[in-house]
């Protein structure tokens, strides 16, 4: 059986990844338990969304958004507190430093050279008092899904960058593995195609894992 939430629990994974389903999951156990879950997609402030967001119904300003964001993308923005309990799925800009980490010969070891990026990054969960959890998932997995969605018409930008390049896609998941665990603590969940139970046993185990710190004012 699944804890209460936390305070706020910030889902991360690549394209692909499942990200949406395990919210979906969670806020229906969580809701049929009682609890008032607020969900945001995209990152700590971004405004509310209801359960049938899906990174699969953006639809043609999403996408552009998404084009912009990979040119330019904000690293802090102020996190107001909700009322209850919050699921963040995803993170725009966490995501958008993996791609670009993805593609230095160095990898995480390159954000050596931006002192002030580790210091933003080092300021995510004392800010917000997230609990974090990151979605693996193996490159076969990935690809099947990201051509189903090229298949229905529903693929993005994203979903087609990593299609196009298999090992720089490994490589931009295992840079936004290696940032979730290293700066937000995050656990790790293998989520190759686990069937709902499986999966709510996985996050059951994350959750009892992890301690929300208290969250204090953003600067």
């Amino acid at each position: 059986m699944l804890p209460p939430p936390p305070p706020v629990l910030v889902i991360l994974g690549t394209d692909a990844a499942g990200k949406d389903h395990v919210a979906e999951l969670l806020l229906r156990r969580w809701r049929a338990a009682g609890y008032r879950v607020e969900k945001r997609a995209g990152g700590f402030s971004a405004p509310a969304v209801d359960a049938r967001s899906s990174s699969e119904r953006k639809g043609r300003w999403g996408r552009f958004q998404e084009r912009v964001f990979l040119s330019l993308f904000p690293l802090r923005r102020r996190f107001h507190p909700p009322d209850g309990p919050l699921v963040v799925v995803s993170h725009t800009a966490l995501r958008l430093l993996a791609l670009v980490l993805g593609q230095q010969p160095e990898g995480l070891a390159a954000l050596a050279r931006f002192p002030a990026l580790q210091r933003t990054l080092e300021a995510v969960v004392p800010a917000t008092g997230a609990v974090a959890v990151v979605l693996d998932i193996d490159p076969a997995i990935r690809r099947r899904r990201i051509r189903r969605r090229l298949e229905s018409g529903m693929a993005d930008p994203f979903d087609r960058y990593m299609l196009d390049d298999p090992e720089r896609a490994e490589r931009i998941e295992r840079s936004l593995v290696e940032l979730a665990t290293r700066y937000l603590d995050a656990t790790v969940i293998e989520n190759d195609d686990l069937d709902d139970d499986a999966l709510e046993r996985a996050l059951e185990r994350a959750l009892r894992r992890a301690a929300p710190p208290a969250p204090r004012e953003a600067s």
